[in-house]
């Protein structure tokens, strides 16, 4: 058995917490349609509260670093091991710490050591912490702050594209009007020239025959 494995049996997890995480969803949004002429919903700002658990990969993570980190001789990770194996021998906890200390004493390890032991591994366990607020700060930048700018942009954009999609409607209705009133005009001016132009040969058919009779009855009558 290897010793991260050795590590790993002297913490114990409640991997329940984590399947019952790891299977719980955000409500989903209710989807809406964005018309041409309708405001695009804002980005959201904020982020969504989720509880955390323990995750079985970052456990192992973190036990790896006290691994590596292993202190020679006997310390607190051969202490917790010693508890350990006499959980199942001695059930009050003071008598249980009291015995695994007898042992570890004769080794030379004092309350001091030990307690200065266990703050080492503290520090290791600070220092991966810090390390992975880091990481967390350089995936914000690049997963969310960035794509929050490029949402933002995007959401200007759809905006300005509405606002001139409204423009042009607006603009294309006050054109329809004002072809439909030409239309209008057309027709009525269409309308009167054709009624002017048959009354106009009508007329002259009219005088045209008059004057033309006269001819006929001069000829008929005067020669």
């Amino acid at each position: 058995m290897s010793v991260f494995k050795n590590i790993k049996s002297l913490f114990i997890v409640d991997e329940t917490s984590t399947d019952n995480q790891s299977v719980q969803q955000q409500p989903q949004a209710t989807q809406q349609k964005t018309t041409s002429n309708q405001t695009p919903p804002p980005v959201p700002q904020n982020t969504p509260t989720i509880p955390g658990g323990v995750d079985q990969r970052i456990f192992d993570s973190l036990l790896k670093a006290l691994e590596d980190n292993n202190q020679p001789g006997f310390d607190f990770l051969e202490f917790k091991n010693s508890l350990q194996t006499l959980a199942t021998i001695i059930p009050d906890e003071s008598t249980r710490y009291k015995s695994a200390y007898a042992t570890a004493a004769t080794m030379g390890l004092t309350v001091e050591k030990l307690v200065d032991s266990a703050k080492f591994y503290q520090g290791i366990l600070s220092r991966e912490k810090d390390n992975f607020d880091k990481a967390v700060v350089q995936q914000v930048d690049l997963n969310v702050t960035a794509k929050q700018k490029e949402a933002e942009r995007l959401q200007t954009l759809i905006q300005q594209k509405a606002e001139q999609i409204k423009k042009l409607t607006e603009e294309i209705t006050a054109h329809q009007e004002e072809m439909n009133k030409a239309q209008s005009v057309i027709t009525e001016a269409a309308t009167k020239i054709e009624t002017t132009k048959n009354n106009f040969y009508v007329t002259l058919e009219a005088v045209m025959g008059q004057i033309q009779n006269d001819i006929a009855n001069i000829e008929r009558f005067l020669k």
